[in-house]
């Protein structure tokens, strides 16, 4: 493969992969500023339900750019003999938390999950995969990321209860 060739194959994987991050983050975070609007007067109506449908099918549509443009990474590090990058724990961190965000969309999907809890993984999640794309030179080992990303979590869960209670207050709801 000519060097020419491997460097647009990177460059549209490395497209792929922001353009789906992207639209992971902007969808989960749209969700749920959306969710808490629809619930100023305490239903979803027809159309917010659409509204958020939406949103929730650009998660998973980002979810599986972001497979698919990762399993292209690994296809192209493998080829032009990188391997030395799949070492990285940046890269299996980011990896675990695709993997908790596939879960986490299925134990919603399935109704397993509490709402307020997957919403939490979820941003939190999404976030956390932008964070460490942009930061690749990080130098932290895989137990340190996902410590601070699990502490993250739990901080979440009770912030976002807290904003929507708020929220919910000030327009009369309780």
């Amino acid at each position: 493969m000519s060097y020419n060739l491997r460097m647009d194959v990177y460059s549209i994987l490395v497209l792929t992969h922001i353009i789906g991050t992207a639209l992971g983050v902007g969808a989960a975070t749209l969700a749920e500023v959306f969710y808490l609007k629809a619930m100023r007067d305490g239903v979803v109506d027809p159309m917010e339900s659409e509204f958020l449908r939406v949103l929730y099918t650009s998660m998973r549509i980002a979810l599986v750019v972001l497979v698919v443009s990762g399993f292209g990474f690994f296809i192209l590090y493998r080829v032009v003999g990188a391997t030395e990058l799949l070492y990285s724990p940046v890269l299996w961190a980011k990896l675990t938390i695709i993997g908790v965000l596939m879960v986490n969309a299925i134990a919603l999907h399935a109704h397993k999950m509490p709402f307020a809890i997957g919403v939490a993984i979820s941003i939190t999640s999404w976030y956390a995969a932008l964070t460490l794309g942009v930061m690749r030179g990080i130098d932290a080992s895989y137990i340190s990321i996902m410590l601070v990303y699990v502490v993250v979590v739990a901080l979440a869960i009770p912030a976002l209860a807290k904003i929507k209670t708020i929220y919910l207050r000030r327009h009369g709801i309780n």
